[in-house]
Formats: C-alpha cells, structure tokens, sequence
C-alpha cells in the first residue's frame, strides 16, 4: 500500500493506511485474491468528487480523510478492485452487479467491523435509496443518464438489496462461492444480469427465475400482512397459531423469516411465500405475544417506515438539485405517511 496525501493531511495519512490494510485483507478473505496486490491510496482535492478508482488506485477527497468518517467510503471504493477492474457491465443495463456489489462489499465490512446493529440500521438506509426511484427495472436502466440520481440509486442501492436477498435466499456458505465464482468466471470479461443468475443457480442449487423476474425485470416491493388465530392444544402441550402470509405482488416467491415471540422461547420459521397468501402454522409451548415479518430485514419490503424515508430521501435529492417546490412536495408526503415525523417538519422549515 502506498499512500500519496498533501502535506495539510501528512498527520491522516497512516490511519487512512491501516483503514485501507483491513478492508483490503477482508475483501480479499471473502472474494480471493484481485488481480494486483499493489494499492495506491490518493487524497484528491476537496473540490473534486467525494472518491473515485481504477486498477490499483484508491482515491478520496481531503476533507473526508481528515474527518475520519471515511471508513465505508473507502471499503466501497476498495471494492471495486475486484468489482469494476476484475470484472466489468456488459451495457449500462447491467451496471448494478459491480456498483450494487461494491456498496454490498461495504456493508458487510460494516457487518464485520462493527457488528450486527450497524449492519441492519444501514440496510434500512440502503432499502429507502432502493425504493425511491424504482419505477424502472434495473434490467432497463441504460435508458436513464448514468450520473442521475435515479440511475445511481437504483444500481448502487437496490443492486445492493439483490446481492443482500441472494444471501438470504442461498445461506451464507452459498453466496461466498457465488461470489467468487463470478469473479473467476469472468475476470477481465464482462459480465451480464443472465451471467449472474446462471451461477447463483448452479452454486446454490435453487431455481431464481422467480428471484430475478422480481428484482431485476420488476419494479416495486412487497407489502407484507399477517392474519393469524392462536388455538390452545390440550393436555397442556402449548399453542398453535395458523395464519397467512398476504402481499400484494402477483408473481413474488421468496422464502421470507417468521419470528415468533412467546411467554416463552422465540419460535423462527422460515416460510416459502408465493402469490399474494401462504399458510403456515407453527406451534409453540408459550403462548405467542409478538408476530413479525423479516424481522432481520432480509428482504426488500413497503412499510409505513420506509415510506417516510423515501419521502424524505427524494426531497433531499430535489434539494441538491435546486428545485425546492418539488423537495416541499416529497417531504408533505412524508407527513401524510407519517404526521408525526419530525425530520419531514424539520426539513420543510428548513
């Protein structure tokens, strides 16, 4: 690693070394060796953008290596040396797997480097940037001008959703060969949205086409429900609750969490959901207090929640593009979805 700074930042220059050291050392653990062992970590001026890359070349602004807040920048950057220079879009239509990927890459070195809590408060970030301009499918994207928020939300955010879903959907152990994988299989080679399905499906065993159909030629998320009655079993042997799972996507199939919370121990069932109701029943020694839906937000879903994000994420958009009349309207949207949001009232008197 060799690391060029202007003397103002000399004092920043080894912490941004040793930050570099460990998110190359664990995305080389996950995804194998990249093609050069070799890193050059420059500052850029801080009226340039925030970070840019190439083969060998991490580059970030001054101002974020001085405010040490530039951890996942980095990590994200760092991870298209393997995302971006190892492998390469066939067409713009293609370009969420290496951005989606590389903002993927960052989340799990926060999952790493920080722990469970982190990990899931930034899905939930990730998820409101999927969702508020998913009204294209990522398999049409090439459409849109490729420095336009929607374009770089959809392929870095909901691209990211995918990568996370494909790990829920194949475990763990699955989805690390599935990654290396794609990056044996088509070094120096570009690779497209079939490429991947193909070997996500041959590593996991699983058939994706319902998996891909959603996420990368559909727009929208689901909006998941339950309707649920708990029967008492006699003889004292526990609880027994029959329910439903609803949403409102005709064609979603996916295997979706049931968390259970009882008196008692927490009953977890996964569950295949598919069309718009899937039973289930699930018995328990406690009698069941709490019900939850992807508790671990493995999916990317409508709630009232995610709402009030969105809202607010595109009327900061609107504000970054100067036009306030637009960014007063998406920030009413939130407080119809949620009167009480105090950031939506915040930023509107802003």
């Amino acid at each position: 690693i060799h690391v060029c700074v202007t003397d103002k930042d000399k004092p920043f220059a080894l912490d941004f070394a040793h930050t570099a050291d460990r998110e190359f050392e664990f995305m080389t653990s996950k995804f194998g060796q990249p093609e050069s062992p070799i890193l050059n970590l420059v500052e850029l001026p801080d009226d340039a953008v925030s970070a840019t890359w190439a083969p060998e070349i991490v580059a970030i602004g001054g101002s974020r290596i001085a405010a040490h807040n530039a951890q996942r920048l980095i990590s994200n950057t760092i991870a298209h040396q393997w995302w971006g220079s190892e492998i390469s879009p066939a067409t713009l239509n293609d370009a969420w797997i290496t951005n989606g990927m590389s903002r993927y890459a960052e989340l799990m070195y926060l999952e790493d480097s920080a722990g469970k809590t982190a990990f899931q408060s930034a899905i939930t970030d990730v998820s409101a940037g999927a969702l508020a301009y998913d009204t294209i499918p990522l398999s049409s994207l090439g459409r849109d001008d490729p420095f336009s928020p929607q374009f770089q939300s959809m392929t870095l955010e909901k691209g990211a959703m995918v990568f996370h879903m494909l790990r829920w959907e194949m475990g763990d152990d699955a989805f690390t060969q599935f990654l290396r994988g794609l990056l044996s299989q088509y070094t120096d080679k570009s690779i497209r949205s079939s490429d991947v399905q193909t070997v996500a499906e041959a590593q996991s065993h699983l058939e994706l086409t319902p998996f891909f159909s959603q996420w990368i030629d559909g727009t929208g998320a689901p909006a998941f429900g339950d309707k649920y009655t708990v029967f008492r079993l006699g003889n004292n042997k526990g609880f027994r609750t029959v329910g439903a799972i609803t949403q409102d996507l005709d064609l979603f199939r996916m295997p979706v969490e049931l968390r259970i919370e009882t008196d008692g121990k927490t009953e977890i069932k996964r569950i295949v959901v598919s069309g718009n109701e899937s039973q289930y029943s699930v018995e328990t020694f406690g009698r069941p207090r709490q019900i939850s839906i992807d508790p671990e937000n493995w999916l990317l879903k409508s709630t009232p929640d995610l709402a009030v994000r969105v809202a607010v994420l595109r009327g900061q958009e609107e504000v970054a593009q100067c036009d306030l009349t637009a960014a007063l309207i998406e920030y009413q949207k939130a407080l119809d979805a949620n009167k009480d949001s105090s950031l939506a009232s915040y930023r509107i008197g802003e």
